[in-house]
């Protein structure tokens, strides 16, 4: 006679693995379905094969326009790795959720191996894996890669999580810079992250203060990648803008193009034009966001049976990946401590930045600038004991994923 536990574990197992087939499934989907000049990366690559920067057009309308030429105002990195795709295809070239998928995968695999260098139990280890996968907004980037935004950030996910596993597995302070720096050229506040790996890089015996050559050799080697990429960032943006510190976004949503503007978007183009990239008040509508905003549907009609409205700036993050709360129950120690302020600081800037992630149906997607140092602290902290609780947890942030997806088709077709 099977007991009532077993039961139990392999009820959730099963709903667990029907909630993951059901967003893998979404993402094949849309990858068979993904159209022609929707990606402004294939622009970039054109340009970058063409040997110049700035784009042809602008298939997204979140572009620079300056002195008469347009420009793709985001990092280059996910623009190379679209190059030799466009190069055999050409601009039309549209598997960038093919591509998005592979970085999925390859930050599965990482994700494995680090697990593994804290959890023995195998069954454990998936879950964690499949928590950070599926259970964040990591796999809606995916869903979304053929947009330009939303491929730079399952691209970045990928190098910062290479830099945690050449950092834990291959203690390779080189290798962490590497990627660090590509990180950089993909999603810029990634250069936030070094302090932490100094930290994390430096024994345990050692003192983080100390001077020595040791710590020197250490902070080089860590160092040398991420200072060129930050010379590269410079020099493209002075050949680009005429000013090394202009990324472009100074010049996006230019009035000549407000005819073209999606009526949905108007409010982001305000903010921008009108009141700038950063600034005070969008912070409590940022704060509302990323801490209290539960699933936002509306009904209307006489009886309130016609869903009518449905929200897509995101959710709070407890609300959305409860499961992440296991971060603040994690030992206290050197490397939690600049752990938490790099996620602080992160976090923090972009409470104050114009967007949230704009179009997101769980985690607002800017989580995803720091969510790998949550996660490393959650896979250290979980233990076998209460696995049971764990899997509820990410069950629920699965399940919410799942319908808010679900919603958001029907909403939408």
């Amino acid at each position: 006679m099977i007991s009532i536990d077993r039961f139990r574990g392999a009820l959730l197992t099963t709903i667990l693995a029907s909630l993951v087939s059901i967003l893998l499934a979404v993402i094949v989907f849309r990858m068979i379905g993904e159209q022609p000049e929707s990606n402004s990366y294939a622009l970039l690559a054109e340009a970058f094969l063409q040997g110049r920067f700035e784009a042809s057009r602008c298939f997204d309308l979140d572009c620079a326009l300056f002195e008469d030429k347009i420009f793709v105002i985001f990092p280059p990195v996910p623009a190379l790795i679209a190059l030799p795709f466009v190069a055999l295809f050409g601009v039309e070239f549209h598997h960038f959720i093919a591509l998005g998928l592979i970085c999925f995968f390859i930050t599965g695999l990482v994700w494995w191996q680090i697990t593994r260098n804290y959890q023995t139990d195998y069954r454990l280890a998936l879950l964690l894996v499949a928590a950070f996968l599926f259970a964040t907004p990591l796999q809606y980037t995916v869903l979304r890669a053929d947009g330009v935004w939303f491929f730079a950030q399952a691209v970045a996910a990928m190098l910062t999580s290479l830099a945690l596993w050449s950092a834990l597995i291959k203690r390779n302070a080189w290798l962490v810079g590497l990627f660090i720096g590509l990180a950089f050229l993909t999603r810029q506040m990634s250069i936030l992250y070094m302090p932490f790996f100094f930290v994390l890089m430096t024994p345990p015996d050692r003192s983080i203060f100390a001077i020595n050559a040791e710590s020197i050799g250490r902070l080089l080697k860590l160092a040398v990648f991420p200072a060129i990429a930050i010379g590269i960032y410079f020099a493209y943006n002075y050949a680009r803008f005429g000013d090394p510190m202009q990324t472009g976004y100074a010049y996006i949503f230019p009035p000549e193009w407000d005819a073209l503007g999606d009526p949905s978007a108007s409010w982001i183009e305000d903010r921008v034009q009108e009141l700038g990239l950063f600034h005070r008040d969008y912070l409590l509508f940022n704060l509302i966001h990323f801490f209290v905003q539960g699933p936002d549907v509306e009904f209307s009609g006489k009886y309130l049976t016609q869903m009518s409205g449905f929200g897509d700036k995101g959710i709070a993050l407890f609300i959305g990946a409860p499961f992440l709360l296991y971060f603040f129950l994690a030992k206290w120690n050197r490397e939690y401590l600049f752990a938490g302020l790099t996620i602080a600081l992160i976090a923090g800037v972009t409470l104050f930045y114009h967007s949230n992630g704009f179009s997101q149906y769980s985690v607002q997607r800017y989580v995803l600038d720091w969510l790998p140092l949550m996660m490393l602290f959650v896979v250290r902290t979980v233990r076998q004991d209460n696995m049971g609780i764990f899997a509820m947890l990410v069950v629920q942030a699965l399940f919410l994923n799942v319908a808010m997806q679900a919603l958001a088709f029907a909403a939408n077709g």
